[in-house]
């Protein structure tokens, strides 16, 4: 016996259960981004420890070559910090004869101490070297001058330590510095130097 159309089941789906499957889908997206996120954000953190670690290996291995430090005669006796441009300690460690060691004035040997890849895209560069700026992988960030550029700090007045630049995690009492002659570090994905140390990737 033919069934009537009555006691037939209507295909495809009613509004509420598209609805349903839409929703599901999008929290499934929205987790899926947000590990993807993560995981990307955790690269650019490791890429950037790896960078900071082979800088600082870079300028010890400059001082044990040529017993000093890879700054001019007017930066001896002082701090040096590099914050918004680090292209002539770059330009110093990769034996490029351009800004403070034009003509290899401060490396005359011409050793490689560090080899660093250009940038992917030197416009807007995040990691690698543009115009002789190292820049870390969150590259630069618009009203945050000191975003996206390894910072570098020497001991060029060869005291044995160099200043923390996060002095906020120091109980009272104590001095803020660390014990070494060259320290590296990275803005991270914040990009504003604070007091405190919170998200920075620092090589100490």
């Amino acid at each position: 016996m033919t069934p009537t159309p009555r006691g037939r089941r209507a295909c495809g789906f009613t509004l509420i259960e598209l609805l349903t499957v839409i929703a599901i889908v999008a929290v499934l997206m929205s987790l899926l981004f947000a590990a993807i996120g993560g995981a990307m954000e955790k690269a650019k953190r490791t890429q950037a420890r790896n960078d900071i670690r082979q800088l600082v290996a870079a300028i010890n291995a400059y001082n044990e070559e040529y017993g000093t430090l890879p700054v001019t005669k007017a930066q001896t006796g002082t701090q040096v910090t590099y914050r918004t441009d680090n292209s002539d300690l770059l330009y110093t460690l990769r034996a490029v004869p351009q800004g403070a060691n034009a003509d290899n004035a401060l490396n005359p040997r011409g050793i490689v101490f560090i080899d660093v890849p250009n940038a992917k895209n030197p416009s807007h560069p995040q990691g690698g070297i543009s115009k002789g700026i190292w820049f870390d992988p969150w590259g630069r960030q618009p009203g945050k001058p000191e975003s996206g550029v390894y910072h570098v700090r020497l001991d060029a007045a060869y005291q044995g330590y160099v200043n923390d630049p996060y002095p906020g995690s120091y109980a009272g009492g104590s001095k803020p510095i660390v014990r070494t002659g060259a320290i590296a570090w990275s803005l991270a994905k914040g990009g504003l130097q604070t007091y405190e140390l919170r998200d920075q990737v620092i090589s100490w």
